[in-house]
């Protein structure tokens, strides 16, 4: 609170004080009070006026200062009402108490929305645990009756589990590294995991897949690190242009140890860039595809970010893209995860 400001919220005090020291100095003008008498009666009025404005301020002042030092200080902003001390001034207290039961509200509300969230992402859970079991039945009758017939039908079911793992994913997204299970692992490992699920569809448009240098140790959870490879390798396929070729190196240096997965793919345009891991966005190639959510890559970036693990991309128009995932080094893991 700035003094200036109060200056101006009190103007009418300010006048109404200004008007009662005129009308006092000209009542005991006409009375025929000496003016030595007049100033100094004026003098008084104006010494306890400005005593009790400067008072008034300085309260207000540091109160006020008070509340935004705690708010800032706060992690938990709802908190910050039921933190707050009464202040000795009237129009405060009425302040603090409407705030007391505007939070009491906003965290009854809020902790009603979390109830019903939890619950809606357990049950989303739950169900894709329960579809996976037909899924795997299905697939199994396939196994045991192939044709032309069936095995369109696996491709198909192939697919359904890739999107029904993708929404287990995203139900998790809000508290996924609940779910880690941080463990030593091969970099060709979480790759080999990764390309089973996307295996056959490689095989399908005529794509080849090469490796150099994967044979680094990491920790991670293997299970997610492969859902993000799995993501960036359907992006390779959906995005492909003839000759698909999906290439996986690894490099060491001093504090991380990153995986490129480039493809030869579209590419995506520069003013595209800045926006690939934001959620929904299909960018201009994405457009051309009616398959296109614009949530595989948002998913991999949120999951990577829980893990500590950054995901950035370069890409080229019409040359293919590259995706890195740089793992830190064993001492900075066991750091986040302690």
């Amino acid at each position: 609170m700035k003094w200036t400001d109060y200056l101006e919220d009190n103007i009418f005090n300010l006048v109404a004080f200004l008007l009662l020291e005129l009308f006092v100095a000209f009542f005991l003008w006409i009375i025929d009070v000496e003016s030595i008498f007049i100033a100094y009666i004026t003098f008084i009025i104006l010494l306890f006026f400005v005593t009790t404005f400067v008072y008034d301020f300085k309260i207000r002042y540091e109160y006020y200062n008070q509340m935004f030092n705690l708010l800032d200080s706060l992690n938990e902003k709802t908190l910050f009402s039921e933190t707050l001390d009464y202040p000795k001034f009237l129009d405060g207290k009425i302040l603090v108490e409407l705030l007391k039961n505007i939070n009491k509200y906003q965290n009854d509300e809020l902790a009603d929305a979390r109830l019903q969230n939890k619950e809606y992402r357990e049950y989303i859970e739950s169900w894709v645990h329960e579809i996976k079991t037909p899924i795997t039945s299905a697939r199994l009758i396939v196994e045991n009756e192939k044709n032309d017939l069936t095995l369109r039908i696996d491709d198909e079911l192939r697919k359904i589990n890739i999107y029904v793992e993708q929404v287990l994913y995203y139900a998790r997204s809000t508290n996924v590294e609940k779910d880690f299970i941080v463990e030593r692992t091969l970099i060709q490992n979480l790759v080999n995991k990764g390309i089973v699920t996307y295996s056959k569809q490689i095989i399908q448009v005529g794509g080849k897949v090469s490796f150099k240098n994967l044979d680094y140790t990491v920790l991670a959870d293997s299970k997610s690190c492969s859902f993000v490879i799995g993501q960036i390798i359907s992006n390779a396929i959906k995005y492909r242009n003839d000759n698909l070729e999906i290439k996986f190196s690894a490099e060491r240096h001093k504090d991380f140890i990153t995986l490129v997965i480039s493809d030869n793919g579209l590419g995506i345009p520069d003013e595209d860039m800045p926006y690939i891991f934001n959620k929904g966005f299909t960018g201009t190639v994405g457009r051309r595809y009616s398959k296109s959510t614009g949530i595989g890559l948002y998913l991999s970036k949120k999951i990577c970010d829980k893990m500590n693990i950054k995901l950035f991309a370069r890409s080229k128009l019409g040359e293919g893209t590259s995706i890195t995932m740089q793992f830190p080094v064993e001492s900075m893991v066991q750091e986040v995860f302690q």
